[in-house]
């Protein structure tokens, strides 16, 4: 009886297996890359710092993070990575997937230690080579790690720029590790763009891969049984063979998300033209109120008084009779002052400059500021920012066509620092303030990208009420219900 012919097994060239990530992946894990991926995990090895901007569903995760790092890791005993995502919940499903794969595959699986239950955790693994790989969330408590390399996902996401720079790679540096970063851009003031065009970056190679452009149809390459097809208002997506329909994108989606065009500068909120315009190199801040103007106010309230919170600012505009342009005469921020003390300090200034009208952040913190300031005879409503009701939106857009109009007159005379240092916070807040397309909720949305905003929302409500003061009957509290007219001047 003759025998069975038993299965050839798969032969290894181990010296690829060490040399080549690529043959790693489509050899031992057994996933076949398309020539841009391939180029991407290559590429790594190459430039050892890079950063790729690249659509949606293109696969960098499962290639940049999960197979590249599980090949360094394999081939390189006694090296440690770091990956990391904008939340932990993020960067543990990436090891998870790592996981998955080395206990799925039996040339993997040999790597396994046998102290498993000890030496593995959701935020950790080690393989039996000593070689540990860990995932944390984007902060600070990143600090103090060494590592062989570490990959940052979806960077498009990070909301504090600086964490990268004082935290992140500072991890790589004793190891001379190498560094990767991709994502899909959410607007031109993420920090995928901040690492294209900062010099300050210079030392990591940035590249674009959209689903469309110079570098080919790289959809149709990831999904070859797929067609592209452009409808009114819409790209959809259809299978090639029965062409019913898989997906729909709405044209901001597909611009955003595939084609990697979020929103253009152009169209910035605050764009530096826009607001130099309004600066004034003769004038400082005025502490003096003048005869027929009237003053107003806007305070945007810090959530505490403690050390690292966010500061309180205090806005006041002087509009005087006949003029359709409001005067920045006062700006201040305060930080790590306790509550008695901003609530003094408010008071004084309202007082020193005879306010109208304040308008206040009612938000959180804010409320009891404001209740306060109305027992002590501060002319002071509050402005309470509500995501459905698009309050913060209209409160943007009105501060945007002021400034559209040339309609302020900001000092910032070079020789008083008060001044210049003050509204020079105020600038760099108000050009990180950026359109920002949620791709979850599907909402454009209004938002500062820098670390603080608190300069840009003051302002925002001293001139929302000094716009709207003349007006007779008006609300300021959005959604309240309120019914009387909380800015009738008696």
């Amino acid at each position: 009886m003759a025998k069975a012919k038993q299965p050839q097994q798969k032969q290894i060239d181990m010296n690829r297996v060490l040399n080549d990530p690529v043959y790693f992946i489509e050899e031992v894990i057994g996933m076949k890359l398309v020539p841009f991926q391939a180029e991407w995990v290559r590429d790594i090895l190459k430039y050892h710092r890079l950063t790729y901007m690249a659509f949606r569903s293109s696969g960098k995760t499962r290639q940049m993070f999960v197979n590249f790092f599980l090949w360094c890791a394999v081939t390189r005993p006694n090296t440690q990575y770091l990956i990391i995502s904008k939340t932990l919940p993020q960067a543990i499903e990436v090891l998870k997937d790592i996981r998955l794969t080395i206990l799925t595959n039996p040339i993997l699986k040999s790597l396994v230690p046998s102290n498993r239950s000890q030496s593995w955790s959701r935020t950790e693994l080690e393989l039996d080579n000593h070689s540990r790989i860990l995932s944390k969330a984007y902060n600070d408590n990143v600090r103090g790690l060494h590592v062989n390399g570490v990959g940052c996902d979806e960077m498009g996401e990070y909301e504090d720029h600086e964490i990268l720079r004082k935290a992140v790679l500072p991890t790589i540096r004793a190891k001379r590790g190498f560094f990767v970063g991709v994502g899909t851009p959410k607007s031109e003031l993420d920090l995928l763009h901040e690492i294209e065009r900062e010099p300050g970056f210079k030392s990591i190679h940035f590249d674009r891969f959209p689903a469309e452009g110079e570098k080919g149809d790289l959809f149709l390459q990831r999904y070859p049984d797929t067609t592209i097809h452009r409808v009114a208002g819409a790209v959809e997506i259809r299978d090639k063979k029965s062409g019913k329909i898989l997906e729909s994108y709405n044209n901001m989606t597909w611009a955003q998300e595939f084609l990697l065009k979020p929103v253009s500068m152009k169209d910035k909120l605050f764009p530096s033209h826009m607001v130099e315009k309004c600066l004034d190199q003769s004038l400082t801040f005025q502490p003096a109120v003048v005869n027929m103007c009237q003053y107003f106010m806007g305070v945007d309230f810090a959530m505490s008084a403690q050390s690292g919170s966010d500061f309180t600012v205090i806005s006041i505009l002087e509009k005087h009779p006949g003029s359709k342009k409001f005067k920045l005469v006062w700006m201040e921020r305060l930080r790590g002052l306790d509550y008695s003390m901003q609530k003094s300090r408010i008071k004084e200034l309202a007082d020193q400059y005879q306010i109208t009208k304040a308008l206040g952040d009612e938000n959180s913190f804010g409320k009891t500021f404001i209740y306060d300031l109305k027992a002590d005879g501060v002319p002071i409503d509050g402005y309470k920012f509500t995501y459905q009701s698009g309050s913060k939106e209209e409160l943007v857009k009105a501060l945007r066509d002021q400034f559209e109009k040339e309609g302020f007159i900001i000092p910032h005379s070079p020789n008083d620092t008060k001044t210049r240092t003050v509204v020079d916070t105020l600038v760099d807040e108000l050009t990180k303030f950026g359109i920002v397309f949620d791709m979850r909720k599907k909402k454009v949305s209004f938002e500062g990208t820098g670390k603080h905003d608190d300069t840009v929302i003051s302002l925002g409500l001293a001139n929302f009420i000094a716009r709207n003061i003349s007006m007779g009957v008006f609300s300021a509290i959005k959604g309240s219900g309120q019914k009387h007219n909380p800015f009738a001047i008696k």
